[in-house]
């Protein structure tokens, strides 16, 4: 742990008041990496994406704790009032962070082989955990930090598309619309066919199971007094488990090839990041499961969230069972109001630690 003079809220603190947005993370991984060498970590390093890496502790048992370095835009003061600590990252997801570091340097003599990592650019392109995946670690288990609540296990996230949709039409002048088409227009009947496409893929009541396309981006227009012959929009698609990205994004440009002469709209998909859910009957949930019931002496809860993270990425490319863990109030992410509570933090690194003998135990008993 940390020495007496710096406990974990000040390890906290320091954190949040290093302004990190994505790509900007650099200094926050010098300081990770500052306190994984005082804190017993070995071979620590920043790798080719700037993420913060060290290792700590032995044994066969190999387990990847992995939160990201970087926020939204957008600089806040860093505040503590009583039990709540505010500023940018301070849900999303610096508490996360530094409860993994700190966990994982307690897990030193736990018989378990942790690899802590500060990862870059989750918020943006997700260049860091694409780095970690390229590097070959190969893991048992893998936990994420994200915010949820101290005794809330994240088991499943939807997946992502980004789609760039481009419409274009000849344009015209704006006193005589019923003349011309207007790219921004034929945009909105896109997206009206789409909200239907959605509701057509809706498990009602159940977000995390259903299909939703977001407008994020729309650019249209030259000049005050014309009609747009260009509108130019990104799109967030997210998907249920049961929709893969392939079968999505066909279906997204085919209802958008549904057009008028003269018309036309172009609609191409970014990288996709495919659904995950995690088997709620695994070693790894059930070790977190056992540790909140002893620390907490609370029911754990098991959670599927409507956003993506860093595991989805990860999960599909490695056989290490995988959940995502961490304090903050996910509601106030990337809000001006972003906030931990201090209880809600140190629990959850009572129950990672927790976790981690839990998970130590559950692998030896498999292997008996």
């Amino acid at each position: 742990m940390t020495g007496a003079s710096e406990g974990p809220v000040d390890v906290l603190l320091d954190a949040l008041r290093i302004y990190s947005p994505t790509t900007q993370e650099s200094e926050l991984a010098d300081f990770l990496a500052e306190k994984m060498s005082k804190l017993g970590y070995s071979k620590v390093r920043i790798d080719r994406a700037g993420n913060a890496v060290g290792e700590i502790g032995s044994g066969s048992t190999k387990l990847l704790l992995c939160g990201h370095m970087d926020t939204v835009p957008g600089q806040l003061p860093v505040v503590r009032k009583e039990d709540r600590v505010y500023g940018r990252g301070a849900a999303d997801a610096k508490s996360p962070l530094c409860a993994l570091l700190l966990a994982g340097a307690a897990a030193a003599d736990s018989g378990v082989r942790v690899t802590f990592a500060g990862a870059t650019q989750e918020e943006g392109e997700g260049a860091g955990i694409q780095e970690l995946i390229r590097s070959g670690g190969e893991f048992d288990y893998a936990v994420f930090g994200e915010p949820s609540g101290a005794n809330r296990i994240t088991v499943g996230y939807r997946g992502r598309v980004s789609l760039h949709v481009t419409v274009r039409t000849a344009g015209g002048h704006a006193g005589s619309p019923w003349a011309q088409r207007s790219a921004f227009d034929e945009f909105a009947q896109l997206l009206s066919r789409l909200k239907a496409y959605e509701r057509s893929n809706e498990v009602q009541g159940d977000h995390f199971r259903s299909l939703s396309v977001s407008p994020t981006l729309v650019k249209a227009g030259s000049y005050h007094n014309v009609i747009p012959s260009l509108c130019e929009a990104t799109l967030d698609l997210r998907l249920p488990p049961s929709v893969p990205s392939s079968r999505a994004v066909a279906e997204i440009q085919r209802v958008a090839g549904q057009t008028d002469e003269g018309v036309q709209i172009d609609v191409r998909p970014g990288e996709p990041t495919e659904a995950y859910q995690a088997d709620t009957g695994s070693s790894l949930v059930r070790a977190f499961q056992r540790a909140i019931l002893l620390r907490l002496k609370a029911k754990p809860s098991l959670v599927r969230k409507t956003g993506t993270g860093d595991m989805n990425t990860f999960a599909h490319t490695n056989s290490a069972e995988c959940v995502t863990y961490g304090p903050g109030l996910s509601s106030t992410s990337h809000t001006d109001g972003e906030m931990v509570q201090v209880r809600d933090y140190l629990d959850s690194i009572e129950v990672l630690k927790e976790a981690i003998r839990q998970l130590v135990a559950l692998s030896r008993r498999k292997g008996d």
